[in-house]
């Protein structure tokens, strides 16, 4: 089992709260949380086994140092199950709770478990998880790195196979295909059918095919509603659902300090880049992918407050990524597939709002500077990420 760089970040915080593992199904929650066991000692308990169920509900794990309850979302009541056991037992116990969308969709709805528990999301595979897993990556190298290494065989890997661990350490066609089919379909049968009261699922497997051709581009919900010969607001309920439930992840665009920006449009992108075809979206996607990763990461370990956005203003002019820090844009990112030029719009938005700036091209071997803004392979850049 590779080892996954929130190893030692839960170890930590295991030791003063509870701690809660939420991600994408088959991203390696369950792995994960078995590396912890290994190496601390514990027990594991998942919902889904009746024998463990039993133990669970009558509480017969509160006696053991440290346990692991996976799947716990899938029980109605998990939240006060989880403060009560906090409450009365957690100067000797230590819980790490792993699951899905619900772990975070119920934590937004008046938490009742504020204060007890530090949350940690389990992304996809990156460059520099792969290259370096014991460590992550301060926002302030990506800001001040120099002399970049290379790392051309991982880049083409990850973008071809995508950053779930058993395509990606699979590396065959077969494989992937199998999964991927395999995923949507649970994805859409299971989590879909139990998380929600839509009924169309075969409506939902048809927008999952559609979407990959949208990566990219500026989402219109008008256009997939009469593709899929539904209601505007019926569009707009699943792609939350698809959110919700780490099949897909949007950026809105930022606002603050720019005159005529956009404001509702979004952008979409997949968890899962090797779902998308056309070259140039997928690498946009595996881009935006790293960088979800690193604010997500950064936010979730008290480094700051970052969150990731898109530029697009009336006059057309737009850049891929923008990074804020406490709500001030930090850096901006253009992923361009082999454009060695700096894109004027990257060039405009960084002088308007005075923030540094980078263009990444998937090209190997491009590390140069066009003025003020740097132009390096993504298989260079990418590796100083999380």
């Amino acid at each position: 089992m590779a080892m996954r760089s929130l190893l030692a970040p839960i170890e930590a915080d295991l030791q003063k709260k509870f701690v809660l593992l939420s991600g994408p199904r088959q991203v390696g929650k369950t792995t994960l949380a078995k590396q912890v066991l290994a190496k601390l000692g514990g027990k594991y308990y998942n919902w889904d086994l009746a024998e463990d169920r039993q133990q669970i509900l009558a509480k017969g794990f509160v006696h053991d140092k440290r346990v692991v309850l996976d799947e716990l979302h899938k029980y109605d009541r998990w939240k006060n199950f989880v403060k009560g056991i906090y409450d009365k037992f957690h100067s000797d116990l230590q819980v790490l709770i792993t699951g899905s969308a619900r772990l975070d969709i119920y934590r937004k709805g008046g938490d009742s478990l504020f204060g007890r528990y530090f949350l940690h999301h389990l992304h996809p595979l990156t460059m520099g998880e792969v290259h370096t897993p014991q460590q992550i990556s301060k926002p302030d190298l990506v800001l001040n790195a120099e002399g970049f290494s290379e790392n051309r065989e991982l880049f083409e890997n990850l973008v071809r196979w995508g950053g779930f661990p058993e395509p990606f350490y699979a590396a065959n066609e077969e494989t992937h295909n199998r999964w991927s089919l395999q995923r949507r379909e649970l994805l859409v049968r299971e989590d879909v059918r139990d998380l929600t009261n839509i009924q169309l699922l075969s409506l939902i497997e048809h927008l999952l095919i559609l979407l990959p051709q949208r990566v990219g581009s500026v989402l219109s919900i008008n256009s997939l509603k009469e593709d899929l010969q539904v209601a505007y607001n019926t569009v707009r309920g699943w792609l939350e659902t698809l959110e919700k439930l780490f099949i897909v992840f949007t950026l809105k665009p930022f606002e603050k300090k720019l005159n005529r920006s956009v404001h509702k449009e979004r952008k979409l992108y997949f968890w899962d880049w090797s779902q998308v075809k056309d070259e140039g979206a997928r690498f946009e996607n595996f881009v935006a992918s790293h960088l979800w990763k690193a604010v997500q990461m950064w936010r979730d370990l008290g480094m700051g407050d970052f969150e990731l956005w898109f530029l697009r203003d009336r006059s057309r002019r737009e850049t891929d990524f923008c990074i804020t820090k406490e709500g001030k844009p930090w850096l901006l990112v253009e992923a361009k597939l082999s454009e060695t030029q700096v894109s004027e719009s990257l060039h405009y938005f960084s002088n308007r709002l005075v923030v540094p700036a980078v263009q990444l091209v998937s090209t190997k071997g491009v590390e140069k500077r066009m003025g003020p803004i740097p132009v390096i392979s993504a298989d260079r850049w990418l590796l100083q990420l999380p």
